[in-house]
């Protein structure tokens, strides 16, 4: 019987990661969240002053999260073009593995290994009012 209940632990842990692997899993995905939510609101803002907004802190939005929510630093916001959008963010885990994300649009959309990873995000303002699935 205890060594079936340990090994059930073991592979538990093997599938879904210690809990302070999921902790830094959901962390990340608040991440993803963020950045997702600064590239709807400066999508909204190029639909309505048919520019993006300069700087993160331009990017309308009383409740956008614009710093990581562990360290505080800001997320790293760069206009590249007339509709091109590059944000960065500095996560703990690799998305790519299954069975730790919660939300497959995530890992389909913003993937991510552990580290400083950018996103270039090609804004269609026609498209901002969708949801991600």
């Amino acid at each position: 019987g205890g060594l079936v209940s340990a090994a059930a632990v073991v592979v538990t842990l093997i599938l879904i990661g210690t809990p302070g692997a999921q902790r830094d899993a959901r962390l990340d995905a608040a991440r993803v969240r963020d950045l997702r939510a600064i590239e709807q609101a400066a999508g909204a803002h190029l639909l309505r002053r048919k520019t993006l907004p300069e700087s993160l802190d331009a990017v309308p939005g009383v409740d956008l999260r614009r710093t990581d929510p562990v360290t505080g630093a800001a997320y790293e916001y760069r206009v590249l073009g007339p509709d091109l959008l590059e944000l960065c963010a500095v996560f703990a885990t690799d998305n790519a593995r299954p069975l730790r994300q919660v939300e497959p649009w995530m890992r389909r959309d913003w993937p991510h290994t552990a580290g400083r990873v950018c996103f270039e995000r090609q804004l269609d303002p026609r498209s901002q009012a969708q949801d991600p699935d």
